[in-house]
This record gives structure tokens, C-alpha cells and sequence, in this order.
């Protein structure tokens, strides 16, 4: 697999995985609050983006993404790194723990679950992606529902600027692209339980979900905290499924909390004063 990335700032290391149908432009009101600070790495998953599409020979799981997505980081010759995945990127948040126990310092599951998909909800998703390998695109009808589902009722019901460059971009997925975004909706819709993993992650697991995200509802969050030892779980008010974007300065925040932004912030303050007399 080749994977398209972006690398902004410096500093320690995170690494963001973006959701499911996005790209890792997804993570720009982040990653700009945090270069200052961090050295962002965001990397786009296969057929997303500007990564390669799959060989159609290839089928894989979310652990052998995860696999290959930490080879990538090693090439990267990353040593040590925040983990932060939304969506299918929270998915993969266990398989890269188990490959990288040693490099990652903290995870940050987003809008996402590492359960099994619900068998009403599985036989949706799967109906809707053998539609679109059908046809080889998104039709404008499904294109809408898609989109709703991943925002609050507000965008949905406005169709603000959010929602209008997600249908935007589900109608005019590349037909080169279509195999590979149905497979990887099928690993993902039909994944297997990883929630027994979470119970051997002996870092902290941070987990944050938009209070109206209908895929990934808020309970599930709070579910997938109990399996682990040090957790933290945050709702961030009015927004959805792609919390990030929809309240940015709300996840901001949450993030300027858990990395601790203020103490490094006053760090670096206090190295730049005592430079001037040296």
C-alpha cells in the first residue's frame, strides 16, 4: 500500500487517522490549533485521498490495515507518537496498539466503536455498499442519506457548507476509487469484536463523541471506557458523527486539556525568556 500524508509542526508526534469517506484534510482546524505545539502527522487511508488504491486481488482487515499503517509510521522513522483515529480510524486504534505498544504514548478514539457492528445497522450499510459496487458510484439519493447520517440535525436540516462538500465529494468519487471504498466499507461495517482488547491497553485511552452522532451514539463511547483502566470520555455538545469539524473549538479545547497545551505553552514561554539572558 502507498499512503498520501501530510506532516505540519514540531515537536512530539500524533498521528491522525481520518473517518471512513473523508480524507486527512478532515483534521485541518486540529492540526492548525496543534503545530505550534506537536508535529501533526495525517495520513490518508487506501482509495482516500491521494493514497493508492487496493490491487483488487487484495482483501484485508482492519488489523492488516493497521499493519500496514505502522510499517508506514516506522518508515517514517517516528519513534514515539500520540494516536488519534475518528471513526474507522478510532477501529483501528486496537490492532495498532498491539503492533505498536511500544511507540504509542496515548489514544484518542473519536466518533467511533471497536464492538461489532449492530446486525440491523450491518445489513444497512452492507445493502448500501452493494449498491454502489453495482453501479460503480454514489447516487445523489443515497449521497444525501449518507450525508445526514453524519452530521447533527442542524446541518442536516440547513445543509450548510459541511454538508454540501461531503455530498460534493460522495457523488464524485472516481470510478477508479469505487472497489476500493466498497471494500473498505465492508471491512469495516463487518469488522470483528476488538473490545476485548481495549482491556490490555495499559496507556491512557481517550474517548470523545458528538452528542448527536447517530453511527456511533454516545453510549457505545461510554461502553468501550469500561474496558479500560485509564480512560477519559468527553461529549462535545451540538455536533455529529464528524465532531471535529462540526464543533472544532469544542475538540480543541478537550484536546488543549488532555496534551496538556497550557503547561507546554508556558514551557516554551519560559525557554524563549531565559534565552535572553543567556
Amino acid at each position: 500500500m502507498k499512503f498520501s500524508y501530510s506532516c505540519e509542526g514540531k515537536g512530539e508526534t500524533l498521528v491522525f487517522i481520518h473517518s471512513y469517506l473523508w480524507d486527512k484534510n478532515m483534521w485541518e482546524p486540529q492540526i492548525k490549533f496543534l503545530k505550534e505545539y506537536y508535529q501533526c502527522i495525517s495520513i490518508d487511508l487506501p482509495g482516500h485521498g491521494q493514497s493508492s488504491v487496493l490491487d483488487d486481488r487484495e482483501n484485508i482487515s482492519l488489523r492488516d490495515l493497521a499493519k500496514e499503517l505502522t510499517k508506514f509510521i516506522d518508515e517514517l522513522e517516528v519513534e514515539k507518537y500520540i494516536y488519534i483515529g475518528l471513526s474507522v480510524g478510532g477501529m483501528l486504534a486496537p490492532y495498532m496498539y498491539e503492533y505498536h505498544k511500544e511507540k504509542i504514548k496515548k489514544i484518542v478514539i473519536m466518533d467511533s466503536y471497536v464492538g461489532i457492528e449492530p446486525e440491523e445497522k450491518k445489513k444497512m450499510y452492507f445493502s448500501m455498499l452493494d449498491t454502489i459496487d453495482l453501479i460503480k458510484k454514489v447516487p445523489e439519493n443515497m449521497a444525501e442519506k449518507i450525508a445526514e447520517m453524519f452530521f447533527s440535525p442542524i446541518v442536516s436540516e440547513k445543509r450548510t457548507k459541511l454538508y454540501k462538500t461531503l455530498y460534493a465529494n460522495l457523488v464524485n468519487i472516481s470510478a477508479e476509487k469505487i472497489d476500493t471504498i466498497v471494500k473498505i466499507g465492508r471491512i469495516i461495517f463487518g469488522r470483528e469484536n476488538a473490545i476485548e482488547i481495549l482491556k490490555n491497553i495499559d496507556i491512557q485511552v481517550v474517548f470523545i463523541t458528538g452528542e448527536y452522532d447517530i453511527p456511533r451514539p454516545f453510549e457505545e463511547a461510554r461502553e468501550m471506557a469500561n474496558y479500560v483502566k485509564d480512560s477519559k470520555l468527553f461529549l462535545v455538545e451540538n455536533a455529529g458523527h464528524i465532531s471535529n469539524l462540526e464543533n472544532y473549538d469544542r475538540v480543541n479545547e478537550i484536546f488543549k486539556e488532555i496534551f496538556e497545551i497550557l503547561h507546554k505553552y508556558n514551557i516554551i514561554k519560559l525557554n524563549n525568556e531565559m534565552k535572553k539572558y543567556v
